[in-house]
């Protein structure tokens, strides 16, 4: 059985994970998470910190180990971008090799501010194939973002990487890598592994496998239960499955107990506090949502790494008499969005009423970021800030449907309360990642004119439905 790193790392997480990929490869969904749009944009600055280096080639002729192997018995040869070595049919591709003296310093660059445990399995299993492979090892190496980096302008970069030692942990973990590779060739050459949706599919890792096992799992799913993960796994442990099957005694959170009693009843409960909470609210009221991108590499000077940057925003305005008006902001330019941002949203948001957003930590942060921005429109952009209320409160105490499956998140929640409105009815851009990446497309500008109009348009149609989402379920609450 021939392994990469993928799928053992695949396998860490969950061994029905692994025998699907190496089975069932078509049973995958396409997965994106922000790491995944800027890994590669990270790489490829990162190498910039070696000099003079040689990269294996990927196509064509030449076997990439057998190419490896010819570059490290060549003395001229420093460093090597992916680096290809195999052992015991493992095969690994190394971000960097770097020659110390008469042996390798191993280097793996993430796109993280930081190390996680996980990147200590991704290392040490290199570790073990190059030290298997009769490589003399000097060190293991994480070489990551800085989280503290402010970008100073000029294409200057200094201090943008910090470079971490950590072959202690990588050596005393290989022979926990070596035990799981002998499981793993079992877990592959058996049957589909029996496990049930958990706090796996997720962490550290969202599983492209996800979407297949929902559709054969329990209709309600124990992973459901939000902020549940150690009362998920004693679930699934004493074979309990579905949310609707959990003995009621065992419950401990109130909003477990709701999902699992609205789950079993199988109809939406409602109550009419939520009303009673929204009538007291002024007019006009303001629903707002941003949208904001993060770069792992900043790109304006005065901002720093993974930084959220809001580029966009939509603001629909309900009168007392129901009427709808509608301002939004959208810079594609290229320039640092945040000024013109600032002063579009003081604008947009009047000077009196309640600006009503959905999780109220996210906007509110970003407006206070933007008061210390910009110390003249601190005032105004903190009034704001003083009139937000958060309707997911509202909504998660007084609402619930079965089919909103342990989330609250408005788009879960708009299907079920306001069935007319629909976000898969959408372009290109259906959530924020792919708002991110219809960003990050066009600021890259390798579109042609009509993609790019596209994107923008797409854009629009998004944030605006976000906010037109929030008034609309708020309506809803009210008039029941």
């Amino acid at each position: 059985m021939h392994f990469t790193k993928t799928s053992i790392l695949a396998g860490l997480q969950c061994h029905k994970h692994l025998h699907l990929s190496v089975h069932h490869p078509e049973r995958a969904s396409r997965v994106v998470s922000p790491m995944m749009i800027t890994g590669e944009v990270v790489e490829q600055h990162a190498r910039r910190e070696f000099g003079d280096a040689v990269s294996v080639a990927r196509h064509g002729a030449t076997d990439p180990v057998a190419m490896t192997q010819s570059l490290i018995a060549d003395r001229n040869i420093k460093v090597i971008f992916q680096a290809a070595l195999r052992h015991a049919a493992v095969e690994v591709l190394v971000d960097v090799l770097q020659r110390a003296g008469a042996g390798w310093n191993l280097v793996e660059i993430k796109a993280a501010s930081g190390i996680k445990d996980y990147h200590i399995d991704d290392v040490a299993i290199q570790a073990w194939v190059a030290l298997n492979a009769g490589l003399t090892m000097q060190s293991f190496k994480l070489m990551h973002i800085n989280a503290d980096f402010a970008y100073p302008g000029q294409h200057d970069y200094a201090g943008l990487f910090l470079m971490e030692d950590v072959s202690e942990r990588v050596l005393a973990h290989l022979p926990f890598i070596e035990s799981q590779l002998e499981l793993f060739r079992h877990v592959v050459a058996g049957p589909q592994p029996d496990i049930h949706l958990g706090s796996y599919c997720k962490h550290p890792h969202p599983c492209e496998f996800k979407t297949y096992c929902e559709s054969v799992d329990a209709a309600y799913p124990v992973s459901i239960l939000p902020h549940g993960q150690k009362l998920i796994s004693q679930l699934i442990a004493q074979g309990i499955y579905d949310v609707r099957d959990i003995p009621v005694e065992i419950l401990r959170s109130e909003i477990h107990l709701k999902v699992r009693n609205i789950t079993r009843a199988g109809k939406a409960e409602l109550d009419s506090q939520a009303a009673n909470i929204l009538k007291r609210l002024d007019y006009p009221r303001y629903f707002l949502d941003f949208e904001c991108i993060q770069f792992a590499i900043p790109v304006w000077a005065g901002t720093q790494s993974y930084q959220q940057i809001p580029f966009q925003f939509s603001c629909h305005c309900e009168s007392a008499q129901g009427e709808l008006s509608h301002r939004e902001f959208l810079d594609v330019s290229g320039r640092e969005p945040r000024r013109q941002f600032a002063e579009a949203l003081i604008t947009a948001c009047g000077e009196r009423g309640p600006v009503i957003v959905y999780n109220q930590a996210f906007e509110k942060r970003v407006i206070k970021e933007l008061a210390h921005r910009f110390p003249d429109l601190s005032g105004a952009l903190l009034a704001i800030n003083a009139r937000v209320f958060d309707l997911l409160p509202v909504v998660k105490q007084h609402y619930y449907h079965p089919a909103m499956q342990g989330s609250w998140s408005i788009k879960k929640v708009l299907p079920c309360l306001v069935p007319e409105l629909a976000y898969d009815a959408l372009g290109e851009v259906q959530d924020g990642i792919e708002a991110q990446q219809a960003f990050l497309r066009i600021y890259n500008g390798d579109l042609t004119a009509q993609q790019r109009d596209q994107l923008v348009a797409d854009l629009r149609a998004y944030c605006a439905l976000d906010t037109l989402a929030m008034v609309k379920i708020a309506q809803r609450l009210q008039s029941a």
